[in-house]
This record gives C-alpha cells, structure tokens and sequence, in this order.
C-alpha cells in the first residue's frame, strides 16, 4: 500500500490518521509539487494529495478512499452502525468540506480589514452550528462526533484544528467560549496517538501560512 501525501495538506492529513487508526502498514510518499513525477501523476490523475495505490487500483480523493479503507479493512471500524448514522456521517463530511472549509480559507486569504469582522463571524457561526447541531445531538456522553467511537467524521474535521493555531495567530480566529464540547473534541482528538504522531506544531502552520495571510488583522 502506497500513500502520496504532503505534509501541509488536511485531505492528506485525514488519510493518514484514518490508516494509523486501522492500524494498516503503508508507504509513506511525500509529494513535491513543483516536481511531480510520472509515478504520482499515475496513481493521481486530478495530480492532488491524497492518493493510494493498493492491490494493483488508484483510489484517490480523501473522503473516498477513507471510506474504501472502512470497507476493505472493517476492523476497527470507522463508520456509525446503522444507515440513518452513515447518512450523517456523510452529511458533516459534507457540511465540512462546501461550507466551513471554504469560509475558514476565505478568512485567511481576506486582506480587506472591513470584510474581516463578518467573515470571522461567520466561521464562528459554523462552529456554533457544530456545537448545537452536532455534539449537542449526536454525540451523547461521548467525546467524539458520534460518542465513545471514533469515526470519519472526527477523522474529516480534525485537520482543521490542528491548523487552527495558524487562524488564531494571523486572524484573531479560535473556537468560541460557546462551544464547550467542541472544545473538549478538539483536546481529545490531539491526544490520540494516531494524532500525536504525525502531529506538527503551531509554528509550522503560522509560518506556513505567513503569504497567504499577509499581516496580522484582529476581530
């Protein structure tokens, strides 16, 4: 099983936490975008991050080979039981990737100070959304998305958090006081070991991010 990947990437990141967490043994390839080879281009042809060679076939886009992942190595599992679960599952993998992904980027990429206010705003109220919709229906006792179990969903979010250091450092962005069980999700995914060992550190996504954002801007 071969992995192509790029450090700085959330879609990369969520396969390889959802790898470690199935415990699956894989080469790691790291991609360089200025130079990419013949033999990545092969596996990817949409020439992004992730993408997997196994058992001879390409599987490419992160939600899609998380989800082949669930299905060719069942165990442990990383999906909800129950198709009601799965569709909502799908639904906040959904909801993360063409609602609050694209307002998180719009707020770093902004240079405009008299947009700042409402596209922050309006991150914050996608966390909020998060909180009321998500943890305060689904999540019962547990700390993850779904309860006890760690799922996809935990596994799609998460990237974002870990770079969150970078938003709060360039933008004045962080969880709101609010949201007390995202809060908590957040501490318990950074202490999974799946996460710790791939984990970077603030510095790295604030540097990383230092052109894109510009300059400082607060709320």
């Amino acid at each position: 099983m071969e992995l192509f990947t790029a450090r700085v990437c959330p879609y990369a990141h969520r396969t390889r936490l959802a790898l470690l967490e199935k415990g699956l043994g894989f080469e790691h390839i790291e991609v360089d975008f200025k130079n990419k080879t013949e033999r990545f281009l092969s596996v990817s042809p949409y020439g992004k991050v992730p993408a997997l060679f196994h058992d001879g076939q390409t599987i490419y886009e992160s939600a899609i080979i998380n989800e082949y992942l669930d299905e060719v190595f069942p165990d442990p599992p990383l999906m909800p039981e129950g198709p009601v679960l799965r569709a909502k599952a799908r639904i906040w993998n959904h909801y993360c990737n063409e609602y609050f992904t694209p307002d998180l980027y719009a707020v770093i990429r902004n240079r405009d100070r008299a947009k700042h206010g409402e596209l922050a705003g309006q991150v914050a109220e996608r966390l909020r959304f998060v909180e009321r919709e998500a943890f305060g229906v689904l999540s019962g006792d547990g700390p993850y998305w779904f309860g006890d179990r760690i799922s996809l969903t935990d596994l799609a979010w998460y990237p974002y958090f870990e770079r969150l250091p970078a938003w709060t450092h360039w933008r004045d962005i962080s969880i709101p006081e609010d949201c007390p069980r995202l809060i908590a999700w957040a501490e318990a995914m950074a202490g999974r070991s799946s996460v710790q060992s791939v984990a970077n550190e603030a510095d790295y996504y604030i540097e990383r991010f230092r052109d894109r954002a510009g300059e400082r801007m607060a709320a």
